[in-house]
Formats: structure tokens, C-alpha cells, sequence
């Protein structure tokens, strides 16, 4: 019993393996747009938005599921709340799978002064974006929101 469960793991786990195999680039287009907008977002510029996400994108913000304009909003709302953001980026690649399926990363650190409470941060964050042709429909932000939204508290 114990080696057929075995076999039907290692076939398993092959397979659901293999569909996830494909090629990435840190230079094609999608990775350009991406980039494009962390080098617009320190200057409180949402303008790229447009050309990542179709208008029925849905982005979930650690759990939250927000609209591309939520998220513009949410962005122009760091500007007012922090001063000195920037954003170092560790890695931005679009890796395009053999499923069919085409994602974006970016692992980065976002860093900021709070105006009200002058303490700074770097907080590491991951972003994921899943493409449909040229825009996205979905993408996940992943970060530690505690310096955030501490900094909100004060600005209420």
C-alpha cells in the first residue's frame, strides 16, 4: 500500500510539476510596463496603471480585493501621509508557462518617511501580476502593512 501511494505521489507531483516549467525575462514587455510604473510611483505618478491593468482587474492588497483606481487612490494617499518613498526593486520578472499562463514578480523593498510620525521603514514586499494578453486581470500585493497603517492612525 505504502509504495502505490509513493508511485501515485511521484506521478502526481511530476505532472502538476511540469505545467508550471517555462521560460522568464527581466527585459520583455510586461516587465518593462511593471517597471515603468515603480520608477513612476516615488514621483506620485498612477498614470501607468492604465496600461497594466483591463478595466475589470481585480487586486487583492493582503486579502483586500481593490480596483485599479482604489489602488491609484491608495498610492496618491502614500504621497500625502509619507515623504522620501522609494522603491528598490531585488527582482522583476515575467516568467511564461507552458499552461498558458503568463505571471510578473517583483520582490522590492518600499521605504518611507512618515510625516506625522517622522520614523522611517523599509518594508520588503511581493507583487504578482497574471496576464491576459497585454493587461492584467488579477495581481496580489503582499507586504507587512503595520508601519502603514500606523502611520494612517496619526493622519485621522
Amino acid at each position: 500500500m505504502k509504495k502505490t501511494l509513493l508511485v501515485l505521489f511521484t506521478i502526481l507531483s511530476i505532472g502538476l510539476n511540469a505545467q508550471w516549467k517555462g521560460t522568464t525575462s527581466n527585459d520583455d514587455q510586461r516587465t518593462m510596463m511593471i517597471q515603468r510604473h515603480m520608477d513612476l510611483y516615488p514621483k506620485n505618478d498612477q498614470s501607468q496603471l492604465k496600461n497594466i491593468f483591463n478595466e475589470a482587474a481585480t487586486i487583492n492588497v493582503n486579502g483586500t480585493n481593490v480596483t485599479p483606481e482604489e489602488l491609484a487612490d491608495f498610492e496618491r494617499m502614500h504621497h500625502k501621509i509619507f515623504k522620501d518613498i522609494k522603491f528598490q526593486i531585488g527582482a522583476n520578472v515575467t516568467s511564461k508557462y507552458e499552461n498558458g499562463h503568463i505571471w510578473t514578480h517583483v520582490w522590492a523593498w518600499w521605504s518611507a518617511e512618515g510625516k506625522k510620525s517622522k520614523e522611517s521603514a523599509t518594508v520588503p514586499i511581493h507583487l504578482a501580476f497574471k496576464w491576459d494578453g497585454m493587461k492584467s486581470g488579477e495581481a496580489y500585493f503582499f507586504f507587512d502593512p503595520t508601519y502603514i497603517n500606523n502611520e494612517i492612525a496619526l493622519n485621522q
